[in-house]
């Protein structure tokens, strides 16, 4: 089993609206750029330099925009925590004999730091980080690599919140998938294998399976 980390077993997204809120409060910015800061992180996926440098454009300026990058990086590690009921799920998966790998885009340093904070490296068997792998999501590549070892004709599953670089990625790598949709409509025509709205719900819908 192939799991996202931001968005899928951690709460990233409330982890940065909570900096967010403490950055724009410590220097006193006016009504609406909490509203413009969120926008511009686009859920995690903007780049951290691009971002630090609109931030100090717009909010910073005469600031280094390496200096409000490394704030905000370790601002939201800070913050981190797990979905409810996931280390519990994982813990299950596990007793019933499936291999749990992370595969997620991110630097080696933050990415690590957000398993370490959470507890969460002990119950993985294998972490993929694309830093390292030199490859990110939705590329086919990074899903071989995470999934290289599987025992032959074993099920594989990629398990993520994001329609693109998760789900459409590892639909693309062969792979069956499970979309944790946090309430959002489904942007393709075709549907993901499993949709659950929270990530304790779709791997208790794995557990049932597997079982």
């Amino acid at each position: 089993m192939l799991l996202d980390l931001d968005g899928t077993l951690v709460d990233r997204q409330q982890a940065f609206e909570d900096w967010a809120r403490s950055f724009i409060d410590g220097i006193d910015a006016g009504p609406g750029e909490l509203d413009w800061l969120v926008e511009a992180d686009r859920g995690g996926y903007r780049p951290r330099a691009e971002l630090a440098a609109d931030i100090v454009r717009r909010l910073r300026p005469g600031m280094q925009a390496d200096e409000i990058q490394k704030h905000l990086q370790l601002g939201v590690v800070e913050g981190i925590t797990c979905y409810p009921g996931v280390p519990e799920a994982l813990r299950e998966l596990r007793g019933i004999g499936a291999d749990l790998v992370l595969v997620t885009n991110g630097t080696v340093v933050q990415q690590t730091a957000k398993l370490e904070r959470t507890g969460l490296g002990p119950l993985l068997d294998r972490v993929v980080i694309s830093e390292e792998a030199g490859m990110k999501k939705p590329d086919p590549r990074i899903f071989a690599l995470a999934a290289d070892g599987t025992a032959q004709g074993a099920e594989t599953w990629m398990i993520g919140d994001h329609p693109t670089a998760d789900i459409e990625g590892g639909r693309a790598a062969g792979l069956s998938t499970g979309w944790v949709s946090h309430e959002r409509p489904w942007p393709h025509p075709w549907d993901p294998t499993l949709t659950a709205t929270t990530t304790a719900e779709l791997l208790g819908l794995l557990l049932a399976r597997h079982r």
